[in-house]
Parts: C-alpha cells; structure tokens; sequence
C-alpha cells in the first residue's frame, strides 16, 4: 500500500487508527493531588488520631494530655486553611449549634452553671475537631492517610493491651472489678471496649492492612482487647453495627431485595439468640471463670441496675423543666433526690432529655438524621475508584456510626473524642463524593 503522495509504502500499522491518547489514571490514595494539605498537616492530625487513648491523667475541665495535641491540630487545619484560601468544612453545624445552645441556656439555669458550662465548652471543641477532619481529609490520599493511621493505631493499642494481659503488667491494664476487667489508659472498662469495638469496623472500612489474612489478624486482636474489658454494651453494639453494616454493603453491591433478605435472616437469628440468652446467662453468672462470670454473667444485674437508674432519672424529668437541669447535672441531681443512689446518666438519649429537654432531644435527633443521610449517601451505591481505594468498604463506616447509637442507650458516648473523629470522616467520605454524584447525574440528563 503506498502513500497517496506517492511515497514509501504505508504498514498496515500505520493505517490503522489511531487510539486516543490515554488520560490520567483513577488516583490512588497514596498519590497526592493539588488540593493536598501537605505531610505536616496530615502529621498532626495523625498523631492526634494515635494518641486518643491517653485521655489520663486528667487536667482542668476533665482534659486529658490528648486535648493538647487536639487543640493543636485544629489549629495547624485552621492556618493551612487559611493560608490556601480553602474553604472551611463545619459539617453537622445547624443540629450542633442547637445542641449546643439549647444547652447553654439550660447551663445558665442550672444549679452547677459552671459544670454544664464546661460540658458545652467540651462539645464545641470536639464540634471543631470533627470540621478540622472535614476540612484536611478534602483529598482520597488525605482521607486515606487518616483513616489508615486510625486501622493501625487502634490494632497497636489493643496489642499493647492483650500484652498487658497475658504478661499480667498492671500498669497497662489498670484492671477492674477484682483485676478482671482490663481498660488500659480510658476513665473506665466500657469505653476502652467501645474504643476497641470501633477500631474493628476502621479496619474493615480503610482495607488496612491491605493483604487480607493480615486485617483478619488486626480485627482478632481487636475482638479480643475488647473481650478483655469485658464490656457487654461493646459486645452487643458490635453485634448490631455488624449487622446494619451487612445490610448496607450488600444493598450496594447486589441491591435491595438481597440486602433485605439477609437482613431478615439476621433478625431472624439474633431474635433466637435473645430467646436462648436467659440460661446461657445463669450459667455464666454462676461460672468460676472471672471473666465470663464479670462478662456476660453480670448482664442481669447490670440490667437492673440500669433499670433503677432510668426510672430516677424520668422522675427528675417529670419536674417539668423544659430546658432540663443542665448538662452533667445529672449526677448531683440524683444524689440530691435519692441519697446513697447517685450515678450519671448511662444512656445519651436520657440525660439529653433531662439536662436540655424536648428542645434538646429534638437537636440530637437532628444530629443522629444529619448523619444517616450522610450514610445512606455513601453507601448507596459504589464509590468512585479513587475515592473506593482508600474507603473500600464504607458501610463499615455506617457500621460503626449504628454501634455508637446502640452504645448510647446504655452508656454516654456524645463526648468520645474518636465518636466525633468518625463523623469527621464520614462527612469527608460524604463531601468527596458528592460531587463525583452531581457530574453523573448532570451526564445522564444530557444523554436523555
């Protein structure tokens, strides 16, 4: 074949078409992008992220040694923002900043002003950790770096742990309930349980480790740090969480009717287990095993003192004060009431209606809705693969955010550092792909 000018004879390769030049590939996590925040910035908020569990000893304002290292952190995220002209991300602001004042005005007229006023002040600044997360985590290689610190950090600390255990050192156990119940550097067994408990569904919603027998081995060693705080309420949110997180992948990935179905099988099962419960738990309660007997076997009692505690709290309530007592006023309150019989609230949705009442119910039921949408927003379909590489599994994310909420009717987990740490990530997750939505959305109308 020669060439129409009359040249040297063409190669079939050269009248073949020519392929369109290739575009950049889908970004990894790992690789950064122009609206990166830069390594000292991820730095800061990474050592922030692995140095949660120190929250003792405690300074003024019930701080810990890791509230420095936080308020840092907001600090560096604010200047880089500023200094790059990026736009500031206060995600969950309309049903925080009624939280908030709805309890600032119950704080003023409360008979412990300057405690509630100190439990607000700790909620706004939690409240702006979780918008510094948002506002650094704008990239898939910063969100990556993040919650990959998370996975890796939380499995060291629950090593150290299960070391503490086995090699019996007290000082890294810090045991309770006559050396039972392990809780490392947290104020009690249930929070480093829950601590642990949500490290599990971090691990599985990041993919880190990356080599799949190594993940199964960091969610081991986290199930069995959280066993050892012998924290039933963990227990019984990682069993719910779990499921709910179960629910939301398979919707993504094979639709809703599937999903449906195993959610129902899943009802189906944990309504046999409640069944079998009662005998499984008289066996435990009667155990010569410590930590069976301080785990599962303290369930019924735990119940009832739960019980107690719920109907002397509804009896403050029902004293008709319509803005509450007041944030962390509880304790004092009931000690007032019921001498002998004082303890804190042990359940979110409670001590909101009795510290900052209907007013205040209604802003964390905003809260809880600002935060499912987000969710079912992330899970609702795939992610965009560069986005996906560093959250693979997002509904483990929705996962752990449903285990906060079960954990919240019995214990009080709204001031959790790493509660407000996961809403920073799921907002960012939300915030990354939303736009990627707009754009396929707008190509599918334009294709009409």
């Amino acid at each position: 074949m020669r060439d129409e000018l009359g040249g040297a004879p063409r190669s079939p390769l050269d009248a073949a078409p020519r392929r369109p030049p290739v575009g950049p590939a889908e970004p990894t996590p790992w690789q950064a992008g122009p609206d990166e925040p830069g390594r000292p910035v991820l730095a800061v908020l990474g050592l922030c992220i692995a140095l949660v569990p120190i929250v003792n000893p405690k300074g003024p304002g019930n701080a810990g040694p890791i509230d420095v290292f936080m308020a840092l952190a907001v600090t560096v995220a604010l200047l880089w923002a500023l200094s790059r002209g990026a736009r500031l991300r206060v995600p969950y602001f309309v049903p925080t900043a009624a939280f908030v004042t709805v309890g600032l005005l119950a704080a003023m007229l409360s008979v412990l002003p300057l405690r509630s006023g100190v439990a607000v002040v700790q909620e706004i600044f939690l409240f702006c950790w979780c918008a510094a997360l948002a506002t650094v985590c704008r990239t898939p290689h910063a969100l990556g770096v993040v919650i990959r610190t998370w996975a890796l950090s939380v499995t060291a600390w629950a090593a150290v742990l299960v070391f503490g255990v086995v090699a019996g050192v007290a000082a890294i156990t810090n045991a309770e309930a006559g050396g039972t119940r392990a809780r490392l550097f947290f104020d009690h067994p249930n929070m480093a349980g829950n601590f642990f408990m949500i490290g599990m569904f971090v691990v599985v919603a990041s993919g880190c480790p990356r080599r799949r027998w190594l993940r199964y081995g960091c969610v081991a060693v986290l199930f069995l740090a959280m066993f050892y705080t012998a924290s039933n309420a963990a227990l019984l949110s990682l069993v719910g969480g779990a499921a709910v997180a179960v629910f939301l992948h398979l919707r993504s990935r094979t639709g809703m009717v599937k999903a449906t179905a195993v959610g129902a099988a899943l009802v189906v099962a944990l309504g046999a287990g409640a069944v079998a419960a009662p005998p499984l738990l008289a066996a435990a309660e009667q155990s010569h095993n410590p930590l069976l007997r301080y785990t599962v076997g303290r369930s019924p009692e735990a119940a009832d003192t739960r019980t107690q505690t719920f109907a002397q709290q509804l009896e403050v309530f029902g004293r008709g004060e319509l803005l509450g007592i007041g944030p962390a006023a509880t304790k004092h309150t009931l000690d007032s009431t019921f001498a002998g019989q004082a303890k804190e609230a042990h359940n979110d949705y409670l001590a909101t209606l009795v510290e900052r009442g209907p007013l205040g119910v209604l802003a964390l039921v905003a809260l809880m809705g600002a935060v499912g949408a987000r969710v079912v927003g992330i899970t609702r379909r795939r992610l965009p693969p560069g986005l996906a590489a560093a959250i693979p599994v997002p509904a483990a994310l929705g996962g752990a955010c449903a285990a906060f909420a079960i954990t919240a009717v019995t214990h009080e987990v709204l001031h959790y550092r790493w509660f407000w740490t996961l809403l920073g990530l799921v907002a960012a997750v939300h915030l990354l792909a939303r736009p990627v939505e707009a754009t396929s959305r707008t190509a599918a109308r334009s294709a009409r």
